[in-house]
């Protein structure tokens, strides 16, 4: 992110510049997400029915809204304009520190009670 951001920076600077560098940057960073997004999506559901059996339809919720949030930073990922590119930089960065602090607690990683013990 911070890479795409330096060279919008430079083709701001430089209108006549060479495009190509962020494009490629941009495709790195469109890739990265989907792969992001691949690995948390498939994780999502089953880390959180595990925690709360009884919460079928919160948990289909939290991860419809999350794969929705998702589909609308991909859409802004997509532009070429250096101004849209900031602004999905930052809800990229918004987005992933709510994922640390909301998913990433001690609630939803604690090992589930073993009802043998």
């Amino acid at each position: 992110m911070d890479h795409c951001e330096d060279l919008a920076d430079e083709l701001d600077a430089h209108p006549d510049g060479d495009p190509g560098p962020l494009s490629r940057a941009l495709a790195k960073l469109r890739l990265a997400f989907e792969v992001h997004n691949k690995f948390e999506e498939e994780l999502l559901k089953p880390i959180l029915a595990a925690r709360d059996p009884h919460a079928g339809i919160r948990v289909e919720r939290m991860v419809d809204d999350h794969v929705h949030e998702h589909a609308a930073i991909r859409a802004k990922l997509g532009s070429p304009a250096t101004s849209a590119l900031r602004e999905v930089v930052e809800t990229l960065r918004a987005h992933l520190d709510a994922e640390e602090r909301y998913l990433v607690t001690p609630q939803v990683l604690h090992e589930p009670a073993n009802p043998r013990a």
